[in-house]
């Protein structure tokens, strides 16, 4: 894209890109809508045989499309992700630009770690805690739409925490961070975690708890030391002493 384009030559670029990416989210919720029997089996496992129900006459319909529309999103997420960058690639300096390749390929694969990480290991977790409190005196009737809301939602939470060094990895690239000031305020950053999972997983269950912020804390932390080793490396080969 040249650097003269014009306004509406700037529009007509968008209008591409965000067809583009219209047609790869279409055909990823198709794919997803196409195998819906084997998708919800692989996420109703956690329930052991037990069913899920529906209170309105549109629920089925709208969870179904729920499930369709999310994974299509992940399915896509490649595509999406490329269309954004090829559309803002043109105006980034040359730094940003190595940035962004850099981030593209671990970031998919933490997320897609992360994501797998909240439904395969979390999301039981966090069920067994919540269906065994009351048990003996009150009958659990599971909504279809409030368990896979619920479900898709951990999930995307743990792929974003996941994310977590790449940000930080990516914002030291770009001088904006430095070790030494992350070091110095990681408590602050380790409580914002922990209130942040709170909110999405509000539960008092000491195991689910650990499960959760353990991997995502231990992350932040490795984070601040391969940015520590990054910058020792770059100073080396400046001849520039670092401490």
């Amino acid at each position: 894209m040249d650097k003269q384009m014009t306004v509406t030559d700037h529009l007509g670029e968008l209008r591409y890109r965000l067809i583009i990416s219209f047609v790869a989210l279409l055909a990823g919720t198709t794919v997803i809508y196409l195998n819906m029997n084997k998708v919800i089996m692989w996420l109703t496992a956690p329930l052991s045989g037990k069913q899920l129900y529906f209170t309105g006459p549109a629920d089925g319909f709208f969870t179904t499309i729920q499930i369709a529309v999310v994974g299509g999103i992940m399915v896509s997420l490649p595509v999406l992700i490329y269309q954004a960058i090829a559309f803002i690639m043109p105006g980034c300096t040359r730094q940003e630009r190595k940035t962004i390749f850099f981030a593209i390929p671990p970031g998919l694969i933490l997320f897609a770690l992360g994501a797998g990480f909240g439904n395969q290991v979390i999301f039981p977790l966090v069920l067994r805690f919540f269906m065994g409190v009351g048990e003996g005196y009150l009958n659990p009737m599971l909504l279809g739409v409030k368990y896979f809301s619920f479900l898709l939602l951990l999930s995307l939470a743990m792929g974003v925490f996941f994310e977590i060094p790449i940000v930080m990895i990516a914002l030291s690239r770009l001088g904006l961070v430095k070790s030494r000031k992350l070091r110095n305020t990681r408590i602050y950053g380790y409580i914002g975690v922990l209130l942040l999972i709170g909110l999405i997983v509000p539960t008092p269950d000491v195991l689910t708890l650990v499960a959760i912020c353990a991997p995502v804390l231990l992350l932040y932390e490795s984070s601040i030391w391969v940015i520590y080793f990054m910058e020792k490396i770059k100073m080396k080969k400046e001849n520039v002493n670092y401490a």
